[in-house]
C-alpha cells in the first residue's frame, strides 16, 4: 500500500486577493491556488468559510490521491495575531481539523516570510497599513491594522481619500486648485465632484476599488500635481513614524535595523516610498529590503513548524523555487 504524502497547507487570506499552497514537510510546494478577498472581520463569517473551503478543494485538485494534511496555517485579514479557540471553530469547524491549524492575522504570516521569523521589522502598506516588529527574546509588537473605518495612515485607501477630500476643498473653495478633480471626473464621467458622491457610496465601491484609485491617480498625476505629491509625503512620513513607534515599543535593538517593506503603496509610489525612507533613516541606520518570501510561503513556514520541522535555508530555498515552478504552470 502506498505510504501517504504528508503535506502542510497554507493559506494567506488578504484583503484584496486571497493565495493557498500545499507544501511537503521537506519543503516541495505541490500546488498553488488564487482567489478573491478573505477578511475576516469585513465579510459574512460565511463567505470567509466558502473562500476557504473553495481553497483547500482547489488544492486538493492539483495533488496526488495518496496525501495526508498534517498541519494547516490560515493568516486573515482582520485578525491582529493568533485567533482565539473561539474564531478557529467558526472558520475551521468542519472544514479543517482546528486544533491542527493556526489562525493567525496576515501580517503574522507576512513577517514569517520577510524575515523568515528572525528579528526585525515588517511594514505593509498596501490597501490598508500594518507594521509588525520582534526583538531578539521573540516579542511581537504590531502597530496599525486598524482598517478603514480607523485610520490605515498612509495606506492606498487613505491617500483615495484624502485626494477626494483634496477634490472637494477645491470645489468648495476651501483648498488649492488641483488636476485631482479633472482625473477623477474624467474617470468617472461626472461633471464636477458632486457627481462622484452616488460612485463612492455605491455598495459595489468597495474598498480595494479606493485602491486601485490611489494606484490610478499615481500613474496619471504622480509627478505633476503638487497637492497629490503633498498627500504622498504625508503618507510616507505617517507610515514611517508608525514604523519608528513599532521599533521603540517592540525594544528591538539591533543595528542596522532589518526593514523589510510591501505592498503596492511602497512598491510603487515613489514620493511616497522617498518620505518614508527619509523620515525612517533620520532614526535608524536600516537595511532595507523586500520579504524573503511572500505572505502565503510565510503560512506554510508557520504549518512546517507547527509539524515540528526546523526551517533551514536549504528548506527556504526549496519553498522558493518549488512555489515560482508551480506558480508559473497555474497562472499560465
Amino acid at each position: 500500500m502506498e505510504t501517504p504524502l504528508q503535506l502542510v497547507i497554507g493559506i494567506d487570506g488578504g484583503a484584496t486577493y486571497s493565495h493557498g499552497v500545499a507544501a511537503t514537510h521537506d519543503g516541495r510546494v505541490l500546488a498553488v491556488v488564487h482567489s478573491a478577498s478573505m477578511n475576516f472581520t469585513g465579510s459574512y463569517q460565511k463567505e470567509v468559510r466558502r473562500r476557504v473551503s473553495e481553497i483547500l478543494r482547489d488544492l486538493e485538485l492539483q495533488l496526488p490521491f495518496s496525501n495526508e494534511f498534517t498541519h494547516y496555517a490560515v493568516s486573515a485579514a482582520g485578525i491582529f495575531s493568533e485567533a482565539t479557540t473561539d474564531q478557529k471553530e467558526k472558520l475551521c469547524g468542519k472544514i479543517y481539523p482546528w486544533k491542527r491549524t493556526r489562525l493567525v492575522g496576515d501580517s503574522v504570516a507576512a513577517f514569517q516570510g520577510a524575515t523568515l521569523g528572525r528579528p526585525g521589522v515588517l511594514v505593509i502598506c498596501g490597501t490598508g497599513t500594518s507594521i509588525i516588529a520582534c526583538n531578539e527574546a521573540e516579542k511581537f509588537t504590531q502597530l496599525g491594522g486598524w482598517g478603514p473605518l480607523l485610520d490605515d495612515v498612509g495606506s492606498a485607501y487613505w491617500i483615495a481619500v484624502k485626494c477626494i477630500r483634496a477634490a472637494i476643498a477645491e470645489f468648495e473653495q476651501t483648498g488649492p486648485m488641483t488636476s485631482i478633480t479633472g482625473a477623477l471626473c474624467d474617470w468617472y464621467e461626472v461633471k464636477n465632484v458632486q457627481g462622484l458622491i452616488p460612485v463612492i457610496y455605491h455598495p459595489e465601491f468597495t474598498r480595494d476599488k479606493f485602491a486601485n484609485l490611489a494606484s490610478r491617480l499615481d500613474r496619471k498625476i504622480g509627478d505633476a500635481d503638487p497637492v497629490y505629491q503633498q498627500i504622498c509625503r504625508e503618507a510616507g512620513e505617517a507610515v514611517a513614524t508608525l514604523a519608528i513607534r513599532a521599533v521603540e515599543k517592540s525594544g528591538l535593538n539591533t543595528s542596522p535595523l532589518p526593514l523589510f517593506f510591501s505592498g503596492g503603496v511602497l512598491l510603487h509610489n515613489r514620493a511616497v516610498m522617498n518620505a518614508f525612507e527619509e523620515t525612517i533613516r533620520g532614526e535608524f541606520r536600516v537595511m532595507l529590503s523586500q520579504p524573503r518570501l511572500p505572505t502565503v510561503l510565510g503560512a506554510a513556514m508557520l504549518a512546517l513548524r507547527e509539524a515540528g520541522v526546523e526551517i533551514t535555508d536549504p528548506l527556504v530555498e526549496q519553498l522558493d523555487t518549488t512555489y515560482k515552478n508551480v506558480d508559473e504552470l497555474v497562472s499560465g
